[in-house]
């Protein structure tokens, strides 16, 4: 649960902005956007395979470079 306290003098629109980014911080947007719509298990599974497929690429295009030079 977020929770933000606003000041007597603070704005409403620096009270929501403060929102935004504590809902940013705690992964509440994420979390709601992967609730979404339902996921099949398999495909979860499809998905975590592929990425990391992609961040093994990713660490090897990196150690390539670092050995060219």
């Amino acid at each position: 649960m977020v929770n933000i306290n606003v000041n007597e003098y603070g704005s409403f629109s620096q009270a929501l902005k403060r929102f935004k980014i504590e809902c940013r911080q705690s992964g509440l947007t994420s979390e709601i956007k992967r609730h979404q719509e339902y996921e099949k298990p398999t495909e979860r599974k499809r998905k975590k395979r592929l990425k990391a497929i992609r961040r093994q690429r990713r660490k090897m295009m990196k150690l390539a470079r670092l050995n060219r030079y």
